[in-house]
């Protein structure tokens, strides 16, 4: 089985979790072929033209769309025009190398684009809905239309399944969590004395809540609590952050890591007694649904804190504060999370969770092998079974040529009195 795959830019060292999605899909012997918006070639905007002339009715189409559908904002509106004009660009390859399925990692962009190349080239499509192509700015404008005429939805929380239903409830909505490549040994619990060392990972924008992290270290410092901190990740707020750092006077304290490599984030699990991912709701209505970092905590038996803004609250076993609750954060940072015996006891409770839902993918993607019928036993059974041949000419042959019920052969309901 061939898949398109459709992202907005391939790869971005953030996005692991797509990477393994991939790396998943052709362990299980697919063939997926990577299409990046904004990795298409000069030449191919020179099939645009073309490929309005061989659909005439496309344009006015689109511009119907527009009209029923308007985008809110002007993000919204140039990345659906930007992804339009790759669908049509990218067409030709499409029907050249006729894929079996296309599926846009997003909600946004790549789904339009592969619900445009589904209706050019004939192939089913599906997408991808996570956080920040749900929520930012309301959600894509065109969201319910997709989630209609797509062959599935894929999300990776319960929150955001919901929130897809009430948008489209005749739509086909998958829930799978983000997997892991494979779970680390278990973790050596007992530790040396020393101070309590909070591990963040993440990109560095607000709706991840590292200023609320920079808060509560000021909170615990004063009250004398021997802490370190490491927040890994990159990102625009990366300047503020450290000006923050500074001017709080937590530089002994507080490191700004940068971003790491995926290959070398277990000596930062390792190094870590605590994982917090601290989301809010940021201005725009952006989130995250459950963020992977999360459940890569738990697979190296860390204790973690968490918020109830999107899916994080799913994860049971960590510790829910409220989204932007400083003093809340504070007290759970403070006195449950410095409590060794605590933190090893949610440790262990949350490599448990990884452990009890992981999803073993193996044979999920098989092709489905011919059925042999058994003729030599086959007239035995149906005697047996009590088959008459008007079951089989009538009913069963109708069934399986025609796909609906047999009416006809339901006779007479009718009372008699």
């Amino acid at each position: 089985m061939k898949i398109a795959y459709i992202f907005e830019r391939f790869p971005v060292p953030s996005q692991t979790f797509l990477r393994r999605e991939v790396a998943g899909l052709r362990a299980h012997g697919l063939t997926v072929d990577i299409h990046s918006i904004f990795g298409a070639r000069w030449f191919e905007w020179f099939n645009v033209p073309a490929e309005l002339a061989r659909h005439p009715t496309l344009l006015l189409a689109g511009m119907r769309w527009l009209f029923r559908y308007p985008p809110n904002n002007g993000e919204n509106f140039w990345s659906t025009v930007h992804a339009a004009l790759f669908a049509l660009a990218r067409a030709r390859q499409i029907r050249r190398e006729k894929p079996d399925h296309l599926h846009g990692v997003w909600a946004t962009g790549p789904a339009t684009v592969a619900a445009i190349l589904s209706r050019l080239c004939g192939a089913p499509f599906s997408f991808g809905a996570q956080a920040y192509d749900v929520y930012r700015h309301g959600g894509d404008a065109f969201l319910t239309p997709k989630l209609n005429a797509a062959a599935f939805a894929h999300t990776t929380t319960e929150t955001c399944a919901t929130h897809l239903r009430h948008r489209a409830p005749k739509a086909r909505i998958v829930l799978a969590r983000r997997g892991l490549v494979s779970l680390p040994p278990i973790r050596q619990v007992l530790r040396a004395p020393g101070p309590v060392r909070f591990l963040s990972v993440g990109r560095l924008v607000p709706k991840k809540g590292h200023l609320l992290q920079l808060a509560t270290c000021v909170q615990l410092h004063r009250r004398g609590i021997a802490f370190q901190a490491r927040i890994v990740g990159g990102g625009p707020l990366a300047d503020n952050l450290r000006e923050r750092i500074a001017a709080e006077g937590l530089a002994d304290l507080v490191e700004l890591r940068g971003a790491v490599a995926p290959e070398e984030m277990d000596a930062e699990y390792a190094w870590a007694d605590v994982f917090w991912h601290t989301g809010i709701v940021d201005w725009l209505g952006d989130r995250d649904g459950l963020p992977n970092v999360i459940p890569e905590a738990f697979a190296y038996s860390l204790p973690v804190i968490s918020s109830d803004a999107g899916g994080a609250s799913e994860a049971s076993a960590a510790l829910i504060v409220p989204a932007g609750n400083e003093p809340e954060l504070t007290a759970v940072a403070a006195q449950r999370v410095g409590d060794e015996v605590l933190r090893n006891r949610l440790g262990q409770a949350g490599r448990r969770w990884v452990e009890e839902n992981k999803i073993m993918l193996r044979g999920l993607f098989n092709d489905v092998a011919p059925v042999v019928p058994d003729t030599a036993h086959l007239l035995l059974h149906q005697k047996l079974f009590g088959y008459t041949r008007e079951d089989l000419e009538i009913v069963i042959r109708f069934m399986a040529s025609k796909a609906h019920e047999p009416v006809g052969s339901m006779g007479c309901d009718t009372p008699l009195a």
